[in-house]
């Protein structure tokens, strides 16, 4: 393992705690790389050097100083038996004796902690380029795909449903949790920890030995490839699944204080149908994102299954030339008026209630639609229309 920099550096500044002597950390080139005195970052030890070699302390005094060095011990750093730096104590050698291998110690424990930090984000990731061919279809050999699959515990020939799962506020924390430390390798490690743990909350509400994938995608969100029994009727199968998104939410709630919602593919049977799926699984994503629904599933969706895969451009010419916003002086109101009615599927009386106005008031409204549009929203065929330029607009801003 090559020590960082700033892995380096954070593990001067956590032992820089326990002693008020200056710290140094040198790399396997005699070179040190981070320290409490940051004017000697970057200079030469050649004691570091004589630590690399001999694998064992080297005490610095005045009649043994060597190029870039000061009065102090400097130890090497084990990892597997191997040494992947120098840590070394400035201060008079009979002073600094005792701390300075307390200081090895410690250091040889946050070496290793990073060390196996590393190779589960590699792991992590090796599986997220994995979980992202699957989801965009990204491969050409299908058996050499399975095989891959099957080399990290993947079936990937089971009936799946795709569901993505977003934290709301989760880009915000992190922004602060950098913020705060300034940039510094620990603010990363400690979002790179909280998103593991968030990801552990998740595979907790599986069985041990589940069939079910779950990986980070993106910063905000994870993806879920579900294994489900084809042989349950389509209601079970979503109460199944309902029921555990719902406690994997409440989970996430308590122990980390992240609402989060979930958008929910269809069930698909082939390796290649995954891709369908997890589009699917997005677009009801957006879906419960606008309506503000912790799931969503993507077979409730009535217009948005297609306005999505129209250009943007054509949804904007149809809704200026259909509904004509900038007409309306209330424009808000104008919109929210035709939401809530075809919402209530064109019940005066409900739509009147959600609107907290007076029938005769909403009908008013209403005429005035007609009236500007010539589309009458209490007509079929013309509510059809408004209904579609709606949805249209909506798909332009959530």
């Amino acid at each position: 393992m090559i020590i960082s920099s700033q892995v380096a550096q954070s593990i001067v500044d956590e032992m820089s705690k326990v002693t008020d002597f200056n710290i140094n950390f040198m790399n396997e080139e005699g070179k040190i790389i981070a320290s409490v005195d940051d004017r000697r970052i970057g200079d030469f030890h050649e004691g570091a050097r004589n630590v690399i070699a001999s694998k064992a302390k080297v005490i610095i005094s005045e009649d043994t100083m060597l190029e870039g060095t000061k009065n102090g011990i400097n130890l090497p750093v084990f990892l597997h038996n191997q040494v992947v730096g120098v840590i070394g104590v400035t201060g008079e050698p009979s002073s600094v004796g005792h701390i300075a291998e307390i200081i090895q110690k410690m250091t040889e424990v946050l070496v290793k902690e990073a060390y196996l930090e590393e190779q589960i984000e590699l792991e992590s990731r090796a599986k997220q380029s994995y979980i992202e061919e699957w989801i965009t279809g990204d491969w050409e050999d299908d058996k050499l795909f399975a095989s891959r699959g099957w080399i990290m515990g993947i079936n990937i020939h089971l009936p799946r449903v795709a569901v993505i799962l977003d934290l709301t506020g989760f880009n915000d924390w992190i922004y602060q949790k950098l913020k705060s430390h300034h940039a510094n390798v620990k603010g990363e490690l400690e979002v790179q920890r909280a998103r593991r743990d968030i990801l552990s909350v998740i595979q907790d509400h599986f069985p041990e030995k589940s069939e079910h994938v779950t990986v980070p995608s993106g910063s905000t969100k994870y993806t879920l490839l579900l294994a489900t029994d084809e042989e349950l009727p389509l209601h079970k199968r979503k109460e199944k699944i309902t029921y555990r998104l719902n406690k994997i939410q409440a989970a996430i709630k308590t122990n980390h204080h992240f609402n989060s919602i979930a958008g929910i593919g269809r069930m698909y049977t082939s390796p290649r149908e995954m891709k369908k799926s997890a589009e699917e699984a997005a677009l009801a994503l957006r879906r419960a994102d606008f309506i503000e629904k912790r799931l969503f599933y993507y077979d409730q969706l009535g217009l948005e299954s297609f306005i999505y895969h129209l250009d943007k451009e054509i949804r904007n010419d149809f809704v200026e030339r259909i509904l004509q916003p900038d007409l309306f002086p209330k424009k808000q109101q104008y919109l929210e008026t035709l939401d809530v009615f075809f919402r209530e599927n064109g019940s005066i009386s409900k739509a009147s209630q959600q609107l907290y106005i007076h029938k005769n008031t909403l009908q008013y409204r209403l005429n005035k639609i007609h009236e500007i549009l010539g589309y009458d929203p209490r007509k079929l065929s013309d509510a059809v229309l408004l209904k579609v330029a709606l949805a249209f607009l909506q798909a332009n801003t959530d």
